[in-house]
């Protein structure tokens, strides 16, 4: 796929971003090095999650702290400033109107790609973007989603590394991890600092 132009488009919640998150921009750029932008969009909440407890002033700083050695990347806070649930649609919309002929290439996890079809309006998201980039996340053999077959030559696989990480599993085991001033594997040593000396996850 010629990368030129393309904007690439990460969200997630981010809640506390990690090494697997990394990973997925390396991928991206390693992938598509011509690309213009990759923007990480924190969300305030997903539609399939429930309310988030750490601030949304102390996950964007976690987040600039996580993918500011990345070039041509950069955090764009427009879902989590809204306070309310984030849908796709709404932001690839969004961005359209700020940049109508922007090539939006959008990246998912091979969980959300099984389910994407479940998605609010999820044909007018594939309508609207330019591709579905899907990284791997459990196993080097994604299922094709026939649900998107009509779509298929819009959809495009990461071969990315797969590092075991999860941000709700981080959250669970944090408090003890802060208490014991032992950092877990999955977090760089910049995003467990911060989170030592704020105990956002305490």
């Amino acid at each position: 796929m010629n990368s030129s132009g393309i904007i690439g488009v990460f969200g997630g919640s981010f809640d506390p971003p990690h090494l697997g998150h990394a990973e997925i921009v390396r991928s991206f750029w390693e992938n598509f090095p011509e690309a213009n932008e990759l923007l990480i969009v924190p969300n305030h909440v997903s539609p399939w999650k429930q309310n988030k407890k750490t601030s949304s002033e102390e996950i964007l700083t976690l987040v600039k702290v996580q993918f500011e050695g990345f070039p041509k990347t950069r955090i764009w806070d427009w879902e989590i400033r809204r306070e309310r649930p984030s849908y796709t649609e709404e932001t690839v919309l969004e961005l359209l109107r700020s940049t109508p002929n922007a090539k939006l290439s959008l990246l998912i996890g091979e969980d959300n790609y099984s389910e994407f079809h479940k998605w609010k309006n999820w044909e007018n998201i594939l309508n609207k973007i330019h591709s579905l980039l899907v990284f791997k996340r459990f196993s080097n053999s994604i299922p094709e989603n026939p649900d998107l077959k009509e779509y298929r030559n819009k959809i495009f696989f990461l071969n990315n590394r797969i590092v075991e990480a999860a941000s709700t599993d981080l959250r669970e085991t944090l408090s003890g991890s802060i208490s014991d001033q032992r950092k877990p594997i999955a977090l760089s040593e910049e995003v467990w600092k911060i989170i030592l000396k704020n105990r956002s996850y305490a």
